[in-house]
């Protein structure tokens, strides 16, 4: 039925039936004024579900156009009707037809009657008796105070209403996967820091401290608008926060992190306590075996969505519901600073006190001025019917300083009534949700909460299903924090970390996220470095308190260098952020609210063989350590002096063998004084092991990575290694001739190399100064000859690339045949052609120049899965073509791999079923089929040959699968 002109009216009460199309009249208010009715007039009670009158059957019913679908009732609900268009005429002339014969009517009363401006007047039936009539003025009266009567049921008929919000809302949970971002937005044309799409640094003074998110008028990314758009909890907001961050007249918006440590901060792992102190002399003499002070921190950000009521107390509305935004205007309606709430409101992190935002006070704009803002669905403005009241989704920017060193407990929403946690151990430390309160609450322990799931009892409060891929704010088992939001309705969305540095002296065992450079301890602005015989760092407190000043003081960027070199090889400062590596995103975990497709897995699959694909791993930290053993040729652990605290499953160790020789191992199993390996290894009497274990701290694509050369009892007596660096050991011992010296990892680019003793006493040089640096054959750009003195201690930092999977068990194919990929090899130390997948999957560094650009594809000859099972290490079942690849140029290992596609906990993944290759001179010894094991284990190969196989995983989610109904 299409509405027409007309005006609305209320008369008397009826009696409905549910299903029924026949509505009476009650009462003499009903036969009053049923006269009034006409055919086509719209016909409501609870002005929500709209009917057409077919037919007027009596001075009592009426017929409507189909059965009524609310509950029936019986003289409780009063009928509300509307004119169709010309109905006032159309019933002044019913009203004379029932009234009068027209063709005995006198012209003088007709003319009197319809000009008359009095209630009613008196007419002659066509039997000549006297009638009174309403006359058209008071119809129109009476429509009109109708009216009014119905603004009291039904106000602001400009509004959207909650009830077509919340259908929007639906639409658009069942259209989406799960709360992400719509889109991604743009990125700059002339970029030096791309993170991923729509999200980049941007290395310019006054810009390098925040992280950048779409930008107007871009011209790269594939997102479809130059701007993200969110989706949380089948919200969608365009994020268009305008905060005060332009470029070339282009409009930004920006993340805001917390400022970088300064070493005053302890952070206590058994309370869950951090304190600021004073000076860094303060916070390190409070240490204890868990109180530290945080030099190493990772940083969360993300969108918090909540609806707020629009009131007396808080008037204001934002454009696109950001309470940030610094937009001038809203639809053409100027804006004004929001000095109503106080700056914690508005503050991205504890202490940002730069944030206010404008919007325009609601309760003072005029109706016109309402009436454009509410019209713009984008602004998520409605009105509640039930309550008579306006209401504001809001979005607001957060970020949270990591509480103490290393990563964060838990930021996934993928496991039921999973917490969002800095600390998933004693002392819980859940984030807490903040919504429509003026101030955050602290973090700790208790409720409220944000919960992985929004897990309701109540069906008072109905937001159970739309809750994949955000947190939301609970308080209790099963209920939700009402506090926060109105009805619990205040989500968290995660949208990545970012790895911190700190202002002191960067040193590479005191500091390793250190940026300043060092000083001699007495003048603070004179510069020196950490390898200077100048420089007085021996603890990590000096690379607090002996850390440069002069150009820290007002908190910029230091960009001098001194001879060319700056304080980090790295050349990175605390006050920036950067793409990846240290200082740098660690984790992007802006997922699309798009569910997957098939296109999705392949492109990311390309971007894993071709080296484009942003890798995540955790730093590792190398130290050596003496052992109490006697000396034993085939032992099955040794005992590190000091007890085995630090040592864990996995770990990776180095024993001194009665030989002298170095050989690799790794932890099985650890005791309270002894660590185990599966294999049984030489160790000499009151040796020395090297210990290299992962570190709470997540790096992400390319990072700086430092190898160590030189003899581990040598390191050992060296101040400034002894108590271990973040990087590896080359297991190759300077012996004074002429050697090749293989990388831990695969180089990228070299930064400048420090050099320890050799002959030169107990003084470090940066190379090249005195003595020449000779590289010699350089084998594929991951290793390099030298010829070093016997003592000779080498610190050698490098660019290289995080691993792109992780060991993981073997899972079912998602989408069955359809989802199993093809199998690619490489024995390449080019980037491009999957020397970072090589090294990923096997920790061997690929060093062939032979094949380039990209990985050699292998089709299957045949392959058998089972539905909703997984791959099965069954021979003949999965074959392959022989190994095509060529002969190494180097003895270069390298690998085959099959890729398939996972699902788990609805997000996707890839899986890759791998096996070493090693060619012996004629072949790879390779027998063309693809077996599976969960992690990773050995076997032989056909030409007798140990070889690793396993599973891995790809370390970020593609995004969400969306399971169709």
């Amino acid at each position: 039925m299409t509405a027409s002109a007309g005006a609305w009216y209320r008369v008397g009460t009826v009696n409905v039936t549910k299903n029924n199309a026949a509505v009476t009249g009650v009462g003499s208010s009903w036969q009053n004024d049923v006269i009034a009715i006409a055919i086509g007039d719209a016909f409501t009670i609870d002005a929500k579900t709209w009917y057409e009158v077919i037919a007027v059957d009596s001075d009592t019913s009426i017929t409507l156009d189909r059965g009524f679908e609310g509950t029936t009732a019986s003289g409780t609900n009063y009928a509300i009707l509307r004119n169709t268009s010309g109905t006032i005429l159309t019933r002044i002339a019913g009203q004379i037809a029932v009234q009068f014969n027209q063709k005995q009517l006198f012209l003088d009363e007709l003319r009197t009657w319809l000009n008359s401006t009095n209630a009613s007047e008196e007419l002659t039936d066509s039997h000549g008796l006297k009638r009174s009539l309403k006359t058209p003025a008071q119809m129109v009266a009476d429509h009109d105070n109708r009216l009014a009567e119905l603004d009291e049921i039904h106000p602001y008929p400009w509004a959207m209403r909650k009830v077509e919000f919340e259908a929007n809302r639906k639409q658009n949970n069942e259209m989406f996967a799960a709360s992400g971002f719509v889109h991604f937005g743009k990125h700059s044309t002339n970029l030096r820091g791309l993170v991923n799409q729509g999200l980049y640094i941007i290395d310019t003074t006054g810009y390098q401290s925040e992280l950048f998110l779409g930008r107007e008028l871009a011209r790269l990314g594939e997102s479809k608008f130059d701007y993200p758009v969110l989706n949380i909890s089948g919200i969608t907001t365009k994020l268009l926060m305008r905060n005060g961050k332009n470029r070339n007249t282009y409009e930004l918006n920006s993340v805001k992190l917390p400022p970088a440590e300064d070493g005053t901060r302890t952070y206590d792992s058994a309370t869950g306590n951090s304190v600021k102190h004073s000076t860094p002399a303060i916070a390190f003499a409070s240490e204890t075996a868990t109180n530290k002070v945080v030099t190493d921190r990772v940083d969360m950000w993300g969108f918090e969505a909540f609806l707020r009521e629009i009131n007396d107390a808080d008037p204001f509305v934002y454009a696109n519901g950001l309470l940030q935004s610094l937009a001038a205007d809203i639809d053409g309606i100027t804006t004004v600073s929001d000095n109503v709430r106080p700056i914690t409101y508005f503050a991205w992190y504890e202490g940002d006190e730069n944030s206010r935002g404008r919007g325009v006070n609601w309760q003072t704009a005029s109706e016109a001025n309402r009436i454009k803002i509410a019209s713009d669905p984008a602004n998520n403005i409605y009105f509640d019917d039930e309550t008579g009241k306006f209401y504001q989704w809001c979005v607001r920017g957060r970020s949270f300083a990591g509480a103490g060193n290393g990563d964060w407990g838990n930021l996934h929403t993928d496991i039921d009534a999973q917490y969002l946690d800095y600390s998933v151990s004693s002392p819980v430390i859940h984030l807490r949700p903040q919504g429509k309160n003026s101030t955050p609450l602290p973090d700790g322990a208790g409720f409220p909460l944000y919960s992985a799931r929004v897990r309701v009892d109540d069906v008072s409060h109905p937001r159970v299903q739309e809750s994949k891929g955000i947190f939301g704010a609970m308080f209790g088992i099963s209920a939700v924090d009402t506090s926060a939001g109105i009805n619990g309705e205040c989500y968290f969305l995660v949208c990545g970390a970012v790895n911190r540095l700190n202002q002191g002296a960067y040193h590479p065992s005191f500091n390793s996220s250190g940026t300043a450079y060092s000083t001699n301890g007495i003048n603070l602005d004179n510069r020196t470095f950490w390898d200077s015989s100048s420089s007085a760092l021996t603890s990590t407190l000096d690379t607090f308190t002996n850390a440069c000043t002069a150009n820290f003081a007002d908190g910029s960027t230091d960009t001098t260098s001194v001879n060319g070199r700056y304080p980090r090889p790295d050349g990175r400062f605390y006050d920036a952020i950067y793409a990846s590596g240290q200082g740098g995103v660690c984790r992007d975990m802006r997922y699309s609210a798009w569910g997957l497709k098939a296109e999705d897995f392949a492109e990311a699959d390309l971007a894993v063989k071709s080296g484009e694909y942003r890798g995540r791993e955790k730093l590792k930290l190398t130290k050596i350590i003496k052992t109490t053993d006697s000396a034993n040729a085939q032992g099955s652990g040794v005992s590190p002096l000091g007890g085995t605290e630090e040592f864990s499953v996995g770990d990776t160790v180095f024993v001194h063998g009665i030989d002298g020789v170095y050989r690799k191992r790794i932890i099985s199993s650890v005791s309270h004084s002894t660590i185990i390996f599966s294999e049984l290894v030489s160790r000499s009497a009151s040796g020395t092991i090297v210990h290299e274990k992962e570190t709470g701290i997540s790096i992400s694509e390319e990072y700086t990575h430092v190898d160590v050369i030189g003899d581990p009892v040598v390191i050992l007596q060296t101040e400034d290694l002894k108590d271990g660096w973040q990087g590896s050991w080359i297991p190759i011992i300077p012996s004074g001739i002429d050697q090749e010296f293989k990388l831990t990892r695969p180089k990228i680019s070299s930064l400048p190399v420090s050099r320890f003793g050799g002959g030169n006493g107990e003084i470090w040089e940066f190379y090249p100064t005195t003595h020449s640096w000779n590289t010699g054959t350089l084998q594929a750009a991951n290793s390099f000859r030298n010829t070093m003195l016997v003592g000779t201690v080498v610190v050698f930092p490098y660019k290289t690339k995080a691993r792109v999977t992780a060991k993981s068990a073997n899972s079912v194919v998602y989408g069955g045949i359809s989802g199993l990929g093809s199998i690619c090899s490489t024995e390449s130390s080019d980037l491009r052609g999957g020397a970072v997948l090589l090294y990923s999957l096997t920790s061997k560094v690929g060093t062939s120049s032979v094949s380039t650009n990209k990985v050699v594809e292998i089709p299957w000859l045949r392959a058998v899965i089972f539905p909703t099972t997984k791959l099965i290490d069954i021979n003949s079942l999965m074959e392959h073509p022989p190994i095509p690849l060529a002969p190494p140029s180097n003895n270069s290992s390298g690998v085959k791999a099959l890729n398939y596609n996972v699902e788990e906990n609805q997000q996707g993944f890839i899986n890759y079923a791998y096996t070493e290759l090693k060619h012996d001179g004629t072949d790879w010894g390779d027998d063309s089929k693809i077996h599976i094991v969960d992690n990773q284990a050995t076997r032989l190969d056909d030409n007798g040959n140990t070889v690793l196989y396993g599973t891995a995983r790809i370390v970020e989610p593609l995004g969400w699968i969306k399971n169709d109904k």
